[in-house]
């Protein structure tokens, strides 16, 4: 215990400095939002060919105090493309330079009890599964009561220093021709031409798997390969995602977990075991009890470290197993099994009945870091019971 509270107190202090350093040469931290945003994209809403596309469009300035979902002033029917740009970030921490910003934060829901949507970027496009007056919220992923929004009273909001803007287009005849329309009478910061590539050019998860609501969609994983070789790329940047398969898998001392994984590029090269630098790439399995298993790829931790994850929520439910840390090991596929019942009863406690999914996980939003990694081959295995996961 003395050892990994000594690696944090020097984990902590290289953060420092790090802030240090960026604060002496800054960077600009993304987009711009504020009147400077407004006025850009006033503007540009205003132009007369873009208003012929457009239903509605409104401003919207998102507070970490806000007590609960801001309404955007506007409805929205089942059916109808919504693109949301939105520029600035709140700060977690200044000293470790710690921000979340559009990317993660940017979620919408249609009437008082649609269900919760996350913008895939700072600039993107939604189809509105529900109707109803829309409303936005800023939020950190991850800290849900339930898929239709409402806010888990064990994580208050507020104290967050910083603001987002977001500019709120509902377009007539779809996102794709109003963007193009768009782009044609200019941009603000890029965002308008990385929301019409993201109309044009969506990352549709592969086939089979689905992002983690909690978390909301992305552009992390993508499908690679044909039918008889498929693989799953993972690209992170500043960015978290979960994509989840679906499995019905009594666990039993036989089953084991299969795979293959080339992880080329970790997203952070410090320890990772707390909240600043908890960036990493991973592989999981969920459990019908709700835990879940997690086997990373570290950068400093040993192998065989097996911890609790640091993140609020998540404590109380992910636990993590460092399978591999070797840096010689980068860029090279390798296979792995895992016998699943033995390591939970060993990591976690005592084991459950079954299996319910398989999770790949790909976190870069604390340091902000990059993350490049692919999977092949996974399955569940118990004997001559196979299934199949990738």
């Amino acid at each position: 215990m003395a050892g990994a509270d000594f690696r944090t107190v020097g984990t902590l202090a290289k953060l420092a400095g790090r802030g240090l350093l960026r604060a002496l040469r800054p960077a600009p931290a993304g987009p711009r939002g504020g009147a400077a945003f407004e006025a850009a994209f006033g503007a540009l809403v205003a132009d007369p060919s873009v208003a012929a596309e457009v239903k509605q469009a409104r401003f919207v300035t998102l507070s970490a105090d806000e007590a609960g979902w801001l309404a955007a002033n506007c409805d929205v029917a089942q059916g109808d493309e919504v693109t949301v740009m939105a520029a600035g970030s709140f700060w977690a921490s200044k000293a470790l330079d710690m921000r979340f910003g559009a990317r993660i934060g940017v979620w919408l829901r249609a009437g008082d009890h649609g269900h919760v949507r996350k913008t895939r970027g700072a600039a993107s496009s939604l189809r509105m599964e529900e109707g109803g007056p829309l409303y936005l919220v800023a939020k950190p992923p991850g800290e849900w009561a339930d898929e239709r929004g409402a806010f888990d009273p064990a994580f208050p909001r507020g104290g967050l220093p910083g603001a987002m803007s977001a500019c709120v287009i509902v377009w007539k005849n779809g996102a794709v021709k109003g963007l193009e329309v768009l782009a044609r009478a200019g941009d603000h910061e890029g965002l308008v031409a990385e929301a019409l590539d993201d109309a044009r050019h969506p990352v549709e998860p592969p086939a089979g798997w689905n992002y983690l609501w909690r978390l909301g969609e992305g552009r992390i994983y993508r499908e690679a390969g044909d039918e008889g070789a498929r693989r799953i790329c993972c690209h992170t940047h500043e960015d978290v995602g979960i994509l989840q398969f679906p499995a019905d898998f009594a666990l039993t001392e036989n089953t084991r977990l299969r795979w293959r994984w080339k992880v080329d590029k970790l997203p952070c090269d410090l320890p990772e075991d707390i909240q600043p630098t908890h960036d990493y790439l991973s592989i999981a399995v969920e459990f019908e009890n709700g835990q879940d298993l997690t086997y990373m790829w570290s950068s400093r931790l040993a192998e065989g470290t097996i911890f609790r994850c640091p993140l609020p929520y998540w404590d109380k439910v992910e636990t993590h197993w460092v399978l591999r840390s070797d840096a010689n090991r980068l860029g090279q596929w390798l296979r792995e099994e895992r016998p699943v019942r033995a390591d939970y009863a060993k990591a976690v406690g005592v084991p459950p009945q079954r299996i319910v999914r398989v999770w790949l996980i790909a976190v870069s939003v604390f340091q902000r870091g990059t993350g490049i990694c692919e999977y092949a081959d996974i399955e569940l295995v118990d004997g001559d019971r196979v299934q199949k996961v990738l």
